[in-house]
């Protein structure tokens, strides 16, 4: 995963393009000591082609971890069939999802 920041915003952007039971545990030991001090995070899904459900509860534990210690997060990028996945859970009512990431960094300088 790389992790850079932009304008302020930590921009997390898992490499691979399965998020799985094979890569959940790798992206949650990744994303907890880079995300646990940014009060803004935006997580770029852009190469990311196929979630399941060991890793829609990583991305879950993300929001919510984010969320509760006050701070922001949005997600970018997700392709259509992790879109799909995303409506049917409801996700939006929890965090703001972006269809790209110049969308997401725009939101995140408001």
């Amino acid at each position: 995963m790389t992790a850079e920041t932009i304008n302020g915003a930590l921009v997390m952007t898992p490499g691979f393009n399965h998020l799985d039971t094979l890569s959940a545990r790798d992206f949650s030991a990744e994303y907890d000591p880079v995300a646990a001090t940014s009060e803004l995070v935006i997580l770029d899904l852009s190469l990311v082609q196929f979630v399941d459900s060991t890793g829609l509860g990583s991305i879950l534990n993300l929001v919510r971890d984010t969320l509760s210690r006050g701070a922001r997060i949005a997600i970018c990028g997700a392709q259509p069939s992790v879109k799909i996945l995303f409506r049917m859970v409801q996700l939006a009512k929890l965090v703001t999802i972006f269809d790209t990431r110049d969308l997401a960094l725009a939101w995140a300088g408001s």
